[in-house]
């Protein structure tokens, strides 16, 4: 017994963006340069509204759009996480403003949301940190 499934409706969504992905993305994503943040991918990904859809998904459908994109072209994909890694901070704990400076630029793909690490001892080897953060009363 299955259980769990997809809706025909979200399996043809898949489908549409792995072609999607093949066709579109991957053609952009083979003209980047490695190290560089490719801006016409992250544009495209802003113009076909993926990136709006990131930001405003479940965590089914950022799933199923990540897996998708992921089997049609990697860098879209990869691409698509980091815009939402960047963002998450911002769309969690951004002011008002902070929220309606940047958000709109990342979902049309005109701002690169970045998402920086360090730490003595560590650099931005996420799993070599040590440091914790403790409450402190007000006052």
């Amino acid at each position: 017994m299955t259980a769990f499934s997809l809706e025909p409706e979200q399996t043809a969504w898949c489908e549409e963006l792995r072609t999607l992905a093949v066709r579109e993305l991957r053609p952009l994503a083979e003209k980047g340069e490695p190290g560089r943040v490719n801006r016409p991918l992250l544009a495209a990904l802003g113009e076909l509204g993926l990136l709006g859809r990131m930001l405003g998904s479940g965590a089914l459908d950022l799933c199923l759009m990540r897996e998708s994109l992921a089997r049609g072209c990697t860098e879209a994909e990869t691409a698509l996480a980091l815009q939402g890694l960047g963002t998450t901070p911002v769309v969690q704990a951004g002011t008002p403003a902070h929220r309606e400076r940047w958000l709109p630029e990342v979902r049309a793909g005109r701002a690169v949301a970045a998402f920086a690490l360090s730490e003595p001892g560590a650099g931005s080897d996420a799993a070599a940190l040590s440091l914790t953060a403790q409450p402190t009363p007000a006052g």
